[in-house]
């Protein structure tokens, strides 16, 4: 077994205890459908950044909130941040209520938690895509996704100006096979 991919399953035991042993999927099951998505899904963590998707067609800001303090008493973030994006919608962001949970510091190994919640069409629209990318995934290019991305979780870049899906899309469409070759690829992207 790769390093990347023994890393990939260490960091989602990691995952597993903060929802289970820890408690958190048993407080957001109180609000929702919980769905385990992105890179914990697709087993390709390779940093401690944990996507879910809480479905619930008529979850109030106020009853979010609530759960945002539950998530706060369980595991103390030393940041939590609120998007309502049932408002502002962002392009490329869900149509939905989020918290941004932050245990510490991300670019030294802190665990990050995207919680969103939403309608059932968004959410079932959300985890498609989701599962569509999945299937397209060969043992191939989850060893050249897995390297890629473990090279760029620290890059001040990441998240400002690509994302995970840049990088899936590269390696899947676009036949990026290295950081290298990843870096051609967004340089081709942002020059269009």
């Amino acid at each position: 077994m790769s390093d990347l991919i023994f890393l990939n399953e260490q960091i989602r035991q990691e995952a597993d205890d903060i929802l289970d042993a820890r408690g958190l999927r048993k407080i957001l099951t109180d609000y929702g459908i919980v769905h385990l998505t992105g890179s914990y899904s697709l087993g390709l963590m390779t940093w401690r950044d944990l996507d879910i998707y809480l479905e619930n067609d008529d979850l109030s800001e106020t009853r979010f909130f609530d759960l945002g303090n539950r998530v706060d008493s369980l595991l103390n973030p030393v940041k939590m941040s609120f998007r309502n994006e049932r408002i502002d919608k962002t392009k490329g962001l869900p149509t939905g209520l989020y918290w941004g949970i932050y245990l510490g510091d991300e670019r030294k190994g802190g665990w990050k938690i995207d919680l969103w919640a939403l309608d059932n069409e968004e959410c079932k629209t959300r985890l498609n895509f989701c599962n569509d990318l999945a299937a397209e995934i060969s043992a191939d290019a989850r060893i050249k996704i897995l390297e890629i991305k473990s090279q760029c979780w620290t890059d001040p870049h990441y998240r400002k100006f690509y994302t995970s899906n840049d990088i899936y899309t590269a390696v899947l469409d676009n036949q990026a096979h290295d950081l290298e070759s990843f870096k051609i690829y967004l340089q081709n992207k942002l020059s269009v």
